[in-house]
């Protein structure tokens, strides 16, 4: 069988004797509505360094895993719940509105991969992020990737999960926060997201820092 692509990262790592690498990825950053979400993810050496013992079916899938802006919300949802039962280990963290507000993104995205990895069944001897380094852990058992959900299979796959755990978070707010049409932008700064903002005024999913939520405070005090 070929072998998978996105995996340079990992089996560079595995090569040297490491076992568990997780892969970590945060979805609603720029959000202006809902949490901060993180996934963390180790995904099993034997089938990605091998492919020993792995249907073809299986194969496919993972080759298929990719930056999970790339698919479609059907195929995000397949291989969601596949990297789940196939993952050796995996967790999500959120950081809801009131926190981010609190602490600042920066510090909320930190506290959110930090969380994350914690939660995670098996500890990981290292960890491959996209872009941002996590200031709790050394430099040494981390390696920090520029567009990694686009390169490391293992980040990928933390993205993929914690984007379908967010959008369908966002999809039950919606029942809940009508007004604003959540289930369709999921949170993020639409003209029609904006829209509902001016015209309902900002919810408690809001985030209150965040403009031009932060502006229409101050206005209608």
């Amino acid at each position: 069988m070929p072998k998978l692509p996105l995996t340079q990262f990992e089996i560079a790592l595995w090569q040297t004797g490491i076992d568990y690498i997780a892969g970590v990825d945060e979805v609603g950053r720029g959000s202006l509505a809902g949490p901060l979400v993180v996934g963390a993810v180790i995904l099993n050496k034997q089938h990605l360094l091998t492919n020993s013992d792995v249907a073809p079916e299986i194969f496919e899938l993972y080759a298929a895993v990719d930056d999970s802006k790339k698919l479609s919300p059907r195929k995000r949802e397949q291989l969601a719940k596949f990297i789940k039962n196939q993952a050796m280990a995996h967790a999500i963290f959120e950081i809801p509105p009131h926190e981010i507000d609190k602490f600042g993104i920066a510090q909320a995205t930190q506290n959110a991969f930090f969380g994350s990895i914690r939660q995670l069944a098996i500890k990981p001897q290292h960890i491959l992020t996209d872009t941002f380094a996590i200031k709790e852990y050394p430099e040494q058992i981390q390696t920090n990737i520029i567009k990694g959900d686009q390169k490391s299979i293992t980040i990928a796959a933390a993205s993929i999960v914690a984007k379908v755990y967010r959008d369908n978070l966002m999809v039950e707010y919606h029942k809940i926060y009508k007004n604003y049409c959540f289930d369709a932008h999921k949170g993020y700064g639409t003209k029609r997201h904006k829209e509902a903002i001016e015209k309902y005024g900002p919810c408690d999913l809001h985030r209150k820092s965040f403009e031009p939520i932060r502006s229409y405070l101050q206005d209608h005090h």
